[in-house]
């Protein structure tokens, strides 16, 4: 298997971060998909999460939210929150949570200084919103710091620990603000008319090079404003809309049928992508919503 398509999951407690009221920074990038979380709470604490890349759906108090890549989703203490019986999708997600009781030099700062960080981030009002442009970057030399922290002396340790304490300040002061924008990412005009083109074409292949002629962009212009608006590549958003609408038609249709309507090459092909994204072949969904039915 290459490396790009390697599935990987790592996270970090306060003892690889060296700094008191962090309890866990972490980090995937999945191939295919993952099984879902169950329902679960963080008592005293606040998660943040940061989707780079993909979509997932997550559940708190009855409601669905349904993130794409850039955008950041969190949870308050004590909130119960899953995703919604669905699985970890593929793409690339960090989350990092805090402490928010009282404690010494949370994160390194005064006391002043701490309370006020952990009373803003208690604070936000919009749940999930688009992130601010740097936070990509600042997540991911996070993890690179976190990554190489084994191989280095002491006293490359201790300069490591600011950098990161750094960062990490960065990432939450750009979170509230992203937070206040409550900006949910609603495309431009442009984009828009590419994913209604989308969704009146989901029974033909995927054909990027047709996008870019809709959007008159070149190629690689189409894709790369595709991939920053909308989060993922559009080649992969037309599969994901393709396998949205195979569940859909699964529940009446046999896997051949849908597999054609769907304008996939092959059954086999269609049964290796809709597995990817809901770990089941299509084949299972069906016979599972015969015997429901």
């Amino acid at each position: 298997m290459s490396r790009r398509h390697r599935s990987s999951r790592h996270s970090y407690g306060q003892k690889d971060f060296g700094l008191p009221g962090i309890i866990m920074f972490g980090r995937y990038q999945f191939a295919a998909s993952h099984l879902g979380l169950d329902t679960h709470s963080h008592r005293d604490a606040i998660e943040i999460c940061f989707l780079e890349r993909g979509e997932q759906t997550y559940r708190v108090g009855g409601l669905l939210y349904r993130l794409r890549g850039n955008d950041q989703f969190f949870t308050l203490p004590g909130e119960l929150h899953d995703t919604a019986d669905l699985p970890q999708e593929r793409g690339i997600l960090y989350w990092v949570i805090l402490d928010v009781r009282p404690l010494r030099k949370f994160l390194g700062l005064t006391v002043g200084m701490a309370a006020g960080l952990k009373r803003e981030l208690c604070r936000m009002q919009t749940r999930h919103f688009r992130a601010h442009p740097d936070c990509a970057r600042l997540l991911r030399e996070m993890n690179d710091l976190l990554v190489e922290a084994p191989r280095l002396r002491a006293q490359a340790r201790c300069f490591r620990q600011l950098r990161l304490q750094a960062l990490l300040l960065r990432y939450l002061m750009l979170t509230i603000q992203a937070s206040r924008q409550g900006v949910h990412g609603s495309a431009s005009v442009l984009m828009q008319r590419l994913l209604q083109y989308i969704d009146g074409h989901l029974d033909d292949p995927v054909v990027v090079p047709r996008l870019a002629e809709v959007a008159r962009l070149s190629e690689s212009r189409c894709k790369a404003r595709f991939k920053r608006e909308i989060g993922v590549p559009p080649a992969e958003f037309w599969l994901r809309k393709k396998i949205e609408r195979a569940v859909v038609l699964l529940k009446n249709r046999n896997v051949t049928e849908v597999a054609h309507e769907l304008g996939f090459s092959s059954s086999q092909y269609f049964a290796t992508v809709f597995k990817r994204y809901t770990m089941v072949s299509p084949s299972q969904f069906h016979a599972k919503n015969k015997r429901d039915n």
